[in-house]
């Protein structure tokens, strides 16, 4: 299984970045507002059925991330590796220009679903994911890899959750393809405690 192999994810249902200003939060069960509408959204109901299949087939691993391009929203930035904090929630950039990897997850164009992270907003401006809801179905994303090559993601759908009912089987879906997952804070910023209170996905799968 996917998420062990650097260390055991226990109770995976737990863990959802909160990318807001500052802090984490969790959740565990489903209501989301969909925006990718038709075949894009049998996509994410491929990938539901895919996390509750057992995978038996060995994974060829890649190297790790480094950068990520989404020139549809102007996003050129680095990726550093996340983990996960004491309280099982998942890191997040200290550097709001920056992206995160979830680590203990597959690297991406490894077949599963990797995860990477990014800010919406800082209170000096505008963050890494700033434009993610401006991401339409179609637009390519590179994520370039420690070896020098580069893995391309096409963006199949998006949705909009609230962070206390993140959707966690699907963001975390052992999907039988290599999948990405882009994920930031959505809804207004409530400066007195510097949270959003939702999360916006983005779910990509590999280009052939």
């Amino acid at each position: 299984m996917w998420g062990i192999r650097r260390g055991r994810l226990a109770a995976v249902g737990v863990v959802v970045a909160a990318l807001g200003v500052a802090g984490a939060a969790v959740g565990s069960s489903l209501r989301a507002e969909g925006i990718a509408p038709g075949p894009d959204r049998a996509a994410i109901q491929d990938a539901v059925q895919a996390s509750k299949a057992p995978t038996r087939t060995a994974r060829v691993h890649k190297a790790i991330p480094v950068r990520i391009s989404i020139p549809a929203i102007g996003v050129n930035a680095r990726i550093i590796p996340l983990g996960l904090n004491r309280d099982r929630t998942v890191e997040v950039p200290k550097n709001f220009a920056e992206t995160g990897w979830f680590r203990p997850g597959p690297e991406p164009g490894e077949q599963g679903a990797a995860v990477i992270l990014g800010h919406v907003n800082s209170r000096s401006g505008p963050a890494v994911f700033s434009r993610l809801r401006e991401l339409r179905v179609g637009a390519v994303i590179s994520v370039r890899l420690q070896d020098g090559s580069t893995v391309k993601f096409v963006a199949r759908s998006m949705l909009r959750v609230p962070k206390n009912r993140f959707p966690t089987k699907l963001v975390y879906a052992r999907t039988r393809q290599p999948t990405l997952r882009l994920i930031t804070c959505a809804g207004p910023l409530n400066w007195a405690t510097g949270h959003h209170p939702d999360n916006y996905i983005v779910f990509a799968t590999v280009a052939r």
